[in-house]
């Protein structure tokens, strides 16, 4: 099982710390938290859980498609984003992958576990981990499937659209499935510009893959989607789904949510400034290199031979160690862009134990 942030239950057990302590800024989650009408339209949903969701899931199908845009046909939902990502692999069975390094693990563990190849393109720390035309060529005949992560998840990076077309271009010619993982994209400020939304239409080798829970503050219930014009994948992708994965209280929860605009709208603009605010303050740390970040999450180098994950824990405050990333090691962290108070409190942290060095 790889390794991922918001393990707030596990490391309260490990340290003997009390898990509503700790700060978490390993998992990137909306920090205005849940929605108030978010929250009763899953209370209210309580009294629906002695019966089965609707198999169809009309209602919450019916929302998304509003919310993207696109006819329902071309939706298929799963138990959160990773297993879209299953879901997809399970179904179009590819023998060979490309992956950027790094990216979110769950693309390696799907394909692992169809005893699929994995070729790996490192991504280059001297161009700030962007991708180039040399992936680009990579993508050849032997290459079933090509996942990008946009924006990266754990660099920040964002990946245009007009980069997009030309890996969808190239896939065409070799017959590669191009899945396109927008899972923290609704975080960015301009995510309609970045969005491969309005490429489905034109390119029948593109699957889009967006999570629902971060943004809606509520990971522990667990939604997200695929998107793909392709009736071909989608018949195949429909075959292997497992019936009722999503629970109603979920699903009635995000249903609300996609109405909520001026949740919406406050999250993003919030976002927007703490992440600016976090980022420069960061900048002034001695012994952290900072990437520029593009979403609600901050990478960082630390210049330094230091355990800072152990050093964080012990102020009650939670990182993702970037160490389990195919490309990077333990010099490299991934922080959360939470509250101003709480952000506060890792910069202080973060100064205590630097400045001390």
């Amino acid at each position: 099982m790889a390794v991922h942030g918001g393990n707030t239950e596990e490391i309260a057990r490990k340290y003997k710390l009390n898990p509503s302590e700790i700060i978490d800024f390993s998992a990137n989650i909306n920090p205005l938290g849940i929605s108030e009408n978010v929250k009763k339209a899953m209370i209210d949903a309580i009294d629906k859980v002695v019966k089965y969701p609707d198999i169809t899931y009309f209602d919450l199908k019916n929302s998304i498609g509003e919310f993207e845009k696109i006819n329902t046909r071309n939706i298929t939902l799963g138990n959160g984003a990773a297993e879209v990502i299953f879901n997809i692999v399970r179904a179009l069975k590819p023998k060979k992958a490309l992956l950027p390094a790094p990216t979110f693990s769950e693309y390696e563990e799907a394909i692992l576990s169809i005893d699929g190849e994995i070729e790996y393109y490192n991504l280059k720390e001297s161009k700030n981990f962007n991708l180039d035309n040399e992936f680009i060529g990579n993508i050849k005949n032997n290459i079933d499937i090509v996942f990008i992560c946009n924006p990266n998840n754990p660099t920040g990076v964002l990946t245009t659209n007009e980069f997009i077309k030309k890996v969808l271009n190239k896939s065409i010619l070799t017959n590669t499935i191009v899945v396109i993982d927008e899972s923290f994209l609704d975080f960015v400020k301009d995510n309609k510009e970045y969005s491969s939304n309005k490429l489905l239409n034109d390119y029948e080798n593109l699957i889009i893959v967006k999570s629902l829970t971060k943004f809606f503050a509520i990971p522990g219930a667990r939604i997200g989607y695929g998107l793909c014009s392709n009736k071909e994948i989608m018949d195949k992708i429909n075959k292997i789904l497992v019936p009722w994965s999503i629970n109603v209280i979920a699903a009635e929860g995000i249903t609300k949510g996609l109405t909520e605009k001026q949740y919406i709208k406050k999250s993003i603009e919030y976002i927007e400034d703490e992440k600016e605010y976090l980022y420069s303050a960061l900048k002034q740390i001695k012994y952290l290199y900072v990437f520029e970040p593009s979403v609600n999450f901050i990478m960082f180098k630390i210049l330094t031979n230091l355990d800072l994950k152990g050093e964080l824990i012990k102020r009650k405050i939670l990182v993702r160690s970037c160490d389990n990333y195919i490309g990077l090691d333990n010099s490299f962290y991934r922080v959360a862009v939470r509250t101003r108070e709480e952000n506060n409190k890792l910069i202080a942290e973060l100064k205590h134990i630097l400045f001390d060095k």
